[in-house]
């Protein structure tokens, strides 16, 4: 996967974002982390499974509007899957709906 490595995207606050299956991050997170690499590949995953970046970023605008940043299910899936190096190997399909059924956490 493409890494693209600036001082504008993503915003301040975060070290790396997934955009039409690129990955931007921040000069000063170079080299990013696995972690943070298969944090941002579980959202190309669930991308293509809607069926491209426009479907993945309205339904992922609803979900964030509807539960808030880390309760989004996407955010979700990605933040509990990150530090497990076969995750995308053995994910099952649409695993981010399970967790619109889980009780919201505060972070």
């Amino acid at each position: 996967m493409k890494i693209i490595y600036n001082n504008v995207l993503p915003v301040k606050g975060f070290s790396a974002i997934a955009l039409f299956g690129i990955i931007f991050a921040r000069k000063k997170f170079e080299p990013l982390t696995p972690r943070t690499i298969r944090h941002e590949e579980i959202h190309v995953a669930q991308a293509k499974e809607l069926g491209g970046w426009l479907l993945f970023y309205i339904a992922y605008l609803f979900l964030w509007i509807e539960h808030g940043y880390r309760n989004n299910p996407f955010e979700r899936e990605a933040y509990d899957n990150e530090f497990k190096a076969d995750y995308l190997e053995n994910r099952e399909i649409y695993a981010w709906k399970k967790y619109i059924l889980l009780k919201r956490v505060t972070f």
